[in-house]
């Protein structure tokens, strides 16, 4: 780790959201949550509903080496996960996106020697690179299909097995694609999508727009007509989710938002302090059926004693399939600086994200942000403390200056952040505090931001 950092990299960061957005998308987004001109604090009315997912830039064949890098081995365990599947001779795949064939190579052994693997990719040129890795390998069976954004050219019902590795996230009109994904399933096909945590950050290493969570998963599968039939999370750093289609009635695990469980009578919850940056949850069904539970970033964890509350700063899930209390560790930030660390003498009430949305906007902003780690979590911090607390720039310093980073860059991103978030910090105590650290800022498009939120 560097011991400091370089300022122009530094007051990059913003820029950082292109790796999420394009920069027009972007910068419409930013626009309209300014144009809401609320607060929190101020009982302001922020959007119900946050912009859809935007699906991520296709990896091109230029970085077709880093496809087949050794150390993918090891953080993907792909032989694994393949044996979860229990592909065999004879069976019919598709390896969607499947780019230099690193997954087709090992799917082709596994079917062989009367199966078939469809390799589709919309690049042809990953197309060649696959077909030469085949060769070179002595394979057969493997058929390259050189797919379009919104047809992967798979034959009508004749697919037992569809793979998703790392690409979904990229389908630019994937509810069309999971319609035709569908039709080519034959009458016991299943689809297997492989995905980058949110979670628990164990994906953290991969840009945040290629990472996905079960939460944002389900809530695009299930309307397309999928059921989720299997979850597994033995991976190091992705999810592994097995969907069949809705009309074959094979539902295995159901799906319940958290506060639909509770008020439902499904699960029995016991939340309780965990220090600093997580909250406990002590959970139990009180169903047989194997189920799924999720919440979403933002969610509010609200203390009856004098601990801080609590702010969910990622979706979160966990898998019942087993009675008896479980663990589940939800990634969180203290809302309040000026009250202590919650501890496990101190519960809280779970809250909907919704009747804290400032809070939620601002944790969801920073859920789909790629920043240096070093820095993240103080920004992520210092935006709660702002629109919680309505913290100024003497609150706020001390922490800000535990990075190697001057305490008006770190102060001047953090406004930056909140005001992306459609916080209108120009009614904020760390707004009116701004002669402290604007002057002092060593980026001149990070000023002009901030000095034109007041004309806004």
């Amino acid at each position: 780790m560097r011991a400091a950092l370089d300022t122009c990299w530094l007051l990059s960061l913003m820029s950082l959201t292109a790796h999420d957005l394009p920069m027009k998308q972007f910068l419409l987004f930013a626009a309209i949550f300014l144009t809401a001109g609320l607060n929190s604090l101020l009982a302001q009315d922020l959007p119900l509903e946050l912009p859809g997912r935007v699906p991520a830039p296709v990896m091109s064949y230029r970085g077709a080496d880093w496809l087949e890098r050794p150390e993918r081995l090891e953080e993907e365990l792909p032989d694994q996960m393949l044996r979860v599947l229990g592909l065999e001779d004879g069976d019919v795949v598709a390896d969607m996106g499947a780019g230099s064939g690193f997954h087709t190579r090992r799917i082709a052994r596994l079917v062989a020697p009367t199966g078939t693997v469809y390799a589709v990719d919309i690049q042809p040129e990953m197309l060649e690179i696959l077909e030469r890795n085949v060769a070179d390998e002595g394979l057969t069976g493997v058929v390259p299909l050189l797919g379009e954004a919104d047809d992967p050219g798979l034959p009508a019902g004749q697919v037992d097995w569809i793979l998703l590795v790392d690409v979904y996230h990229e389908l630019s009109n994937y509810e069309i694609m999971l319609a035709k994904m569908r039709e080519a399933l034959s009458t016991e096909g299943r689809i297997a999508l492989v995905e980058y945590r949110v979670e628990d950050g164990s994906g953290d290493h991969i840009l945040a727009a290629h990472r996905m969570s079960v939460r944002q998963v389900l809530r695009e599968w299930g309307p397309a007509g999928f059921d989720l039939v299997e979850l597994h999370e033995f991976l190091p750093s992705q999810h592994l989710f097995v969907f069949a289609a809705s009309d074959r009635g094979e539902r295995q695990i159901a799906e319940y938002d958290l506060l639909e469980a509770i008020q439902g009578g499904h699960v029995r919850v016991t939340p309780t302090g965990l220090g600093s940056s997580t909250v406990s949850l002590a959970i139990e069904r009180t169903r047989a059926e194997p189920m799924v539970i999720t919440l979403p970033v933002g969610t509010y964890f609200e203390t009856g004693g004098g601990s801080s509350d609590m702010i969910a700063r990622r979706d979160g899930s966990t898998l019942l399939t087993e009675d008896g209390l479980q663990d589940w560790v939800v990634l969180a930030r203290r809302a309040h600086q000026t009250r202590a660390i919650p501890g496990p003498d101190d519960s809280f009430e779970i809250i909907s994200a919704e009747e804290h949305r400032a809070e939620r906007n601002v944790m969801w902003l920073f859920q789909g942000l790629d920043i240096h780690p070093v820095i993240l979590p103080i920004l992520e911090q210092l935006g709660v403390w702002i629109v919680a607390e309505d913290a100024g720039y003497e609150d706020l310093m001390e922490h800000a200056s535990t990075v190697p980073v001057p305490v008006a860059d770190v102060m001047g991103l953090a406004v930056a952040y909140v005001a992306q978030a459609g916080i209108d910090v120009t009614r904020t105590r760390a707004w009116a505090d701004r002669d402290r650290y604007l002057s002092a800022l060593a980026d001149e498009g990070l000023r002009t931001f901030l000095e034109g939120l007041s004309e806004n």
